[in-house]
C-alpha cells in the first residue's frame, strides 16, 4: 500500500514531513499573533517560537529521525528541506518587521535553531554535553531559560 499511495518509503516520509515538520505549521500557528503584536511583545513571540521548536523536536522521535536522515545526505528529502527553509524564512521575515533593523536577526535565530537541533539530536545518544546531563528535566529547563536570556540579550535587554 505504501508504494501504491506514496511511491515508496521516501514518498511516505515526504508526505509525513509536509504535515508534521515544525516549520511546516509554525508559520500558521504564529502569524496571527505576530500581526497583532505590539513592538514590546515581539521578544516573547520569538521565545515562544523557539521554545515550541525545542519541545516539539525533543518530544517527537520521528522528527528527530527525519533530521538525522536529512543530515546524512538523503537527497529524497531535498523538497522537505527547501519547504522548511521557505516557510521558516517567511516566519523570520514577519518577525523582522518588528525586530531591530541594525542587527543580524537571521543569523542570531539560525544559531539558536542550530543549537536546539544539535543538542536534541546529540543527547539521543549521549546524555551529557559540557557536564550538563540532558537525561534530567532540569537540564532542559536550564536550556529554555538560557534561550530566553539569549533572545532578551540579542533583541534588546543586552545582559545575560
Amino acid at each position: 500500500m505504501i508504494y501504491r499511495y506514496f511511491g515508496g518509503l521516501d514518498g511516505l516520509l515526504v508526505e509525513w514531513a509536509k504535515r508534521h515538520d515544525y516549520y511546516s505549521f509554525a508559520y500558521s500557528e504564529f502569524i496571527d499573533t505576530i500581526k497583532r503584536t505590539e513592538d514590546g511583545d515581539i521578544r516573547q513571540i520569538v521565545k515562544d517560537v523557539l521554545m515550541c521548536q525545542l519541545n516539539y523536536l525533543k518530544d517527537n522521535v520521528l522528527m528527530q529521525e527525519l533530521l538525522v536522515w536529512e543530515l546524512s545526505g538523503h537527497s529524497s528529502f531535498k523538497g522537505i528541506i527547501e519547504e522548511r527553509e521557505r516557510i521558516g524564512y517567511k516566519l523570520q521575515e514577519e518577525l523582522n518587521k518588528f525586530l531591530d533593523k541594525g542587527g543580524d536577526n537571521n543569523m542570531s535565530i539560525a544559531i539558536i535553531i542550530s543549537a536546539i537541533n544539535y543538542i536534541v539530536l546529540f543527547t539521543r545518544q549521549y546524555h551529557k554535553i559540557n557536564g550538563i546531563d540532558f537525561s534530567k528535566p532540569e537540564a532542559w529547563e536550564r536550556m529554555e531559560a538560557m534561550i530566553s536570556k539569549y533572545v532578551d540579550f540579542i533583541f534588546g535587554n543586552n545582559c545575560l
